[in-house]
């Protein structure tokens, strides 16, 4: 059975800021860059654990889709995987309140 992902603000946030910083230099780059970055996060419906974790105790797990990194939030009672951030690899990692 599949589980759900949603992605959350501060994630479309993130995805926002990408796609207009590469759109500057190439518009369909940028579009290109934000599908894949979404498909790739909507394909954790099925086997959402498969990536390692990220924080063993905050559950928080992550995954490479290059230059970025996806980081994810397994839920097992709701079998739902929340997308936390989409961010470049280059950065120092992102706060998880």
């Amino acid at each position: 059975m599949a589980w759900q992902v949603l992605i959350t603000d501060s994630a479309l946030g993130d995805l926002r800021a990408i796609v207009e910083f590469i759109a500057q230099d190439d518009p369909q780059a940028a579009e290109r860059m934000g599908n894949r970055l979404v498909a790739r996060a909507l394909d954790l419906a099925t086997m959402p654990e498969r990536h390692a974790l990220h924080d063993v105790t905050r559950g928080i797990r992550k995954f490479p889709v290059l230059p970025f990194l996806v980081f994810y939030h397994c839920d097992h009672a709701s079998e739902t995987v929340s997308i936390l951030h989409f961010w470049h690899g280059a950065r120092e990692g992102p706060e998880f309140g």
